[in-house]
């Protein structure tokens, strides 16, 4: 039996993470339904209250096809807005930009450009999608009246939020704009040696840690783990944690992280441009409210951590006891075999009685050959009397059609 997983850390040492704005696990992506708790974070507490009705209802919300590509294109948006200020570079200093710079903005642009494209297209899918929102003045009423309806702005903003779920930082978009201009323009212009110092300091990160871009990411990233490994957990979906896990609310209390960490993060922002106002008994307040926020999902890896101990020990021993339920179902459906076969032979004899002038073998032309049998095939299909032998598989057939 194998070990529990890598990714399995009883008590992790979530501060720590959050202090690094890193954690040690190879790259993955939060599942959609953990994104859409995380940015409902961000609604009006009756936007978030009608996001959990709609969970608990099971009322579908608009599948994008990921909505982790939503962050990634913002994330290329606002960098060709930040670069894009008046100062372009190499102008600082009174000297005209380089070929080389000059390439690599207008290949920044571009990227800028089609992610604004696509996320307007992304926003016009999820806001007016008719599937999983009520169009009409009746299904407008009555998911009001359900209690699962969020207008037009409510939509808008929840989108908005989606395109700040916390996701692990990727090479930047001018990184592979200069891999491009490298590519591309670099053979013409003679900037390889610039490109290629200039991408080694913006290279993608370590393979093995996630990297965010701040404490805030960290801990709802931490937390949304927790919750999908609760819920897509083989021992949780067989009903081994019912009663423990009854005790929790997993969707609230996501949707409440998120909610206190935005408006956290909010508050800090505010101190950062008045400096006067963050004296030590309001930094204290909230540096109380950060640790309290840190002891939650701290708690909560816990729990995801032990489920996933759980599901490590349990694969082998499930396989092994769904195949031997699967046989058992197999050897108690025999009679019903052994009547059907014993109905279709008395239908077959029934029928050459009453015709009696029908052949008791069919001739071999009446039947294709079985497939890859050759003239040996054929002729070894038949008994020395004619009549039609049972096809019984070799040891090494059964070995291949088990693969």
């Amino acid at each position: 039996m194998t070990g529990p997983d890598p990714e399995v850390h009883i008590d992790a040492p979530v501060r720590r993470w959050c202090d690094a704005r890193a954690i040690p696990m190879p790259r993955r992506e939060l599942s959609d339904e953990a994104a859409l708790l995380i940015a409902a974070g961000h609604l009006s507490p009756a936007g978030r209250e009608v996001v959990l009705n709609r969970f608990d209802t099971e009322r579908a919300f608009p599948d994008l096809g990921g909505y982790s590509k939503l962050r990634r294109l913002s994330r290329i948006a606002e960098h060709e807005a930040a670069s894009g200020a008046p100062a372009r570079p190499g102008w600082s200093d009174g000297a005209p930009p380089s070929p080389f710079q000059q390439a690599r903005s207008a290949a920044e642009a571009v990227r800028a450009a089609d992610a604004r494209r696509k996320l307007a297209g992304f926003r016009h899918a999820f806001t007016l999608n008719r599937l999983s929102f009520a169009a009409g003045v009746r299904a407008v009423r009555r998911a009001r009246k359900d209690a699962v309806h969020l207008d037009l702005d409510e939509r808008d903003a929840l989108f908005d939020a989606l395109c700040l779920t916390p996701l692990p930082v990727t090479p930047s978009a001018a990184a592979v704009a200069a891999r491009t201009v490298a590519r591309v323009a670099g053979p013409v212009l003679r900037l390889a040696p610039q490109v290629a110092g200039w991408v080694d300091g913006h290279g993608a990160p370590d393979e093995r840690l996630l990297i965010f871009e701040d404490r805030y990411d960290v801990l709802l990233f931490v937390a949304g783990l927790v919750y999908d490994k609760v819920t897509y957990s083989r021992s949780v979906s067989a009903g081994e944690f019912d009663e423990q896990l009854g005790q929790l609310d997993l969707p609230t209390d996501l949707v409440q992280i998120s909610a206190d960490v935005a408006q956290l993060k909010g508050v800090w922002g505010q101190l950062r441009y008045a400096p006067g106002l963050a004296d030590g008994t309001r930094s204290g307040e909230l540096d109380k409210v950060w640790d309290e926020l840190v002891d939650r999902v701290t708690a909560l890896t816990r729990v995801g951590d032990l489920v996933d101990v759980a599901d490590a020990k349990r694969p082998r021993r499930m396989s092994i006891e769904s195949i031997d339920q699967q046989i058992h179902e197999l050897v108690t459906r025999s009679g019903e075999r052994e009547i059907s076969t014993e109905s279709a032979r008395r239908v077959a004899g029934q029928i050459m009685g009453a015709k009696g002038d029908l052949p008791r073998a069919l001739p071999d032309g009446a039947r294709p050959a079985l497939p890859g049998a050759g003239a040996e095939g054929a002729a070894s299909s038949s008994s020395p009397d004619g009549a039609p032998r049972a096809w019984k598989p070799t040891p090494q057939a059964r070995d291949q059609d088990a693969r």
